[in-house]
């Protein structure tokens, strides 16, 4: 962001900006979401956004950003939860709770998944790859038996990458030949068979 919004009234206009920007992805498509057309929905002036902002891609990835910090904690809330429940209970409500999230908010995240090539190095990654790598590292040590430290860390890095990966690939492109039921439960399996290895 350009500039951070300090007081209420500013940080109500960015958050009416975002919004409105959600909302321009899920109609107009991101490449032809335009900033005067995220004005005319947020009912605040281009000189106004620019302020905040210095472009259309910038409030993107604020947007994205925020996104994915919910989700993050959405994840970690759902684990916490769960307590001690067992790997193969666990693993398919968080990837349900995966799909749920990326095809939210009136396709906004499948909008975006199609161009991530632009984002795939931004904020909002490294946030998810953090929340991700944390519940990995929370999850796998509530079985200290069965990995050290450094197995944990790869293992949590090789599933965040091809499950988060084929996800986004699915919601975004849609042409698999494969149900999400059924990418769903290949998903638990992979996962659940690389963990039993030692």
């Amino acid at each position: 962001m350009r500039k951070a919004p300090q007081q209420q009234r500013s940080k109500i206009i960015v958050d009416h900006i975002l919004e409105a920007t959600q909302h321009c992805i899920a109609q107009y498509g991101l490449l032809h979401t335009t900033t005067p057309k995220i004005a005319e929905r947020s009912g605040v002036s281009v000189g106004s956004i620019y302020q905040y902002f210095e472009n259309k891609d910038q409030i993107i990835e604020e947007l994205l950003r925020r996104k994915s910090e919910l989700l993050g904690q959405q994840l970690k809330e759902l684990v916490m939860q769960q307590g001690n429940i067992p790997l193969d209970i666990l693993i398919p409500l968080a990837i349900e709770l995966g799909f749920n999230a990326l095809k939210a908010d009136h396709g906004f995240f499948i909008e975006v998944l199609k161009h991530w090539h632009n984002y795939s190095h931004s904020q909002a990654a490294q946030i998810l790859e953090k929340h991700f790598f944390e519940v990995g590292l929370y999850t796998f040590s509530r079985n200290p038996h069965q990995w050290d430290f450094e197995q944990v860390k790869h293992k949590s890095f090789v599933i965040i990458k091809s499950t988060f990966f084929t996800m986004m690939r699915y919601v975004s492109q849609n042409n698999f030949l494969i149900s999400e039921q059924q990418l769903k439960r290949e998903l638990s399996s992979m996962i659940l068979a690389y963990l039993s290895q030692k």
